[in-house]
């Protein structure tokens, strides 16, 4: 306890630990974040030992007033970050894994000046920090690139505490087009016929409403309005807070009308209690799991693809929408999606939707027959002339 004791009943002690080329970790103790480093783990006591509170107390006399943080910093200028009207705007969702990448980012630069960022050389130091972080995942990859462009932006173009950075356009290494991966209505039977009633509710909120993970445990009563000619669910998406609009389809109207009347939400975990996003998605995962596990004990013919996820249920419902001959504003609005979103994803499903295919065969067809009534009609003038 008395390294513990130690190392916690003094203010103001910033703990960095950074692991060295050879694999190892080194530990340093500074006074207050960004102030002078008082021990780090190369020393031969440590926080358990007089001596650590010696140096720390001889680092505190040396700053000679009570210590201030370097406002040139890097992390004295991400706190300002942290607390401007650009971020504070972020959706929660956005702001909190913002929050993520940036502590891991000011883990790494956070004692450096701000100015560094201002050299070209910079740049490396960033990637080959993203690489060791985050190496092994490109889209996290990709996504804390992002960020620290967002933050070095700002600190040029709103905050000015740098005149420029180098950090910019950066080749992205996590690509995705799913748009070929929909789930059949077979397979959304075949989680049905695994599922008990409570698993049911969230499949049915997944490929009948087409509703992203984290939005699925949101919805509540009073969610559901009625409409001239039956009910809707009216509700804004957690990640984009843009305005969404469901039809209640037959299988979401049980679903309301199955609940207990106690209950608000409409969906919840299997024990009753608010459902997570990495939670519904688990739901889906561990059904096709039960599903293609019997598959494999000869007890079930068909197998449910492997690489189907549950988001890819989103994908689903856009294509159902498409097939139905919805306008692209109806299914931006029904997906929650922005009108130029909504257009890039519509171009990328349409090549799976049969009926496209027939619908475009059907026009080139037709634009023959009229060439060639077109030609006619020039021949029999031409044969009159």
């Amino acid at each position: 306890m008395a390294k513990r004791d130690n190392e916690h009943r003094i203010a103001g002690v910033h703990r960095v630990t950074k692991k060295r080329k050879d694999g190892t970790k080194s530990k340093y103790h500074y006074v207050f974040r960004s102030g002078p480093k008082f021990w780090d783990s190369t020393m031969e006591f440590d926080a358990s030992d007089a001596r650590y509170i010696s140096a720390y107390e001889a680092a505190i006399r040396k700053l000679r007033v009570t210590p201030t943080i370097d406002e040139k910093s890097t992390s004295f200028v991400l706190g300002r970050y942290l607390n401007a009207s650009e971020f504070v705007k972020l959706k929660p969702r956005t702001k909190k894994d913002y929050q993520q990448f940036l502590a891991a980012f000011e883990e790494e630069f956070g004692e450096d000046p701000i100015e560094l960022f201002e050299e070209p050389d910079s740049l490396g130091e960033i990637r080959e920090w993203r690489s060791k972080k985050w190496g092994h995942s490109p889209k996290r990859y990709d996504y804390a690139g992002t960020v620290i462009t967002t933050f070095l932006n700002w600190c040029v173009e709103k905050d000015a505490a740098i005149r420029l950075h180098f950090h910019k356009g950066q080749p992205k290494l996590y690509k995705s087009d799913r748009s070929d991966k929909i789930w059949l209505p077979i397979e959304i039977r075949m989680l049905l016929d695994q599922a008990t009633l409570e698993e049911k509710r969230v499949v049915i909120a997944f490929s009948e409403g087409g509703l992203a993970p984290q939005d699925v445990g949101l919805l509540r009563r009073k969610h559901i309005q009625v409409t001239p000619k039956g009910r809707r669910l009216f509700f804004r998406r957690q990640k984009t807070d843009n305005p969404v609009s469901i039809p209640v389809t037959d299988a979401l109207g049980d679903l309301i009308d199955g609940l207990p009347k106690q209950q608000d939400l409409l969906v919840t975990s299997l024990t009753g209690k608010p459902l997570t996003a990495l939670r519904a998605s688990q739901i889906i995962r561990d059904l096709k799991l039960r599903h293609n596990a019997k598959v494999d004990a000869g007890e079930l013919p068909l197998r449910i693809r492997n690489e189907l996820r549950p988001y890819d249920m989103r994908g689903t419902a856009a294509t159902a929408l498409l097939r139905a001959g919805c306008s692209l504003n109806e299914i931006a609005v029904h997906m929650g999606w922005g009108l130029r979103h909504a257009a890039n994803v519509i171009e990328r499903y349409a090549a799976q939707v049969p009926e496209v295919t027939d619908e475009v065969h059907r026009k080139l067809r037709k634009a023959k027959k009229a060439d060639a009534k077109a030609k006619r009609q020039r021949a029999q003038k031409a044969g009159m002339e």
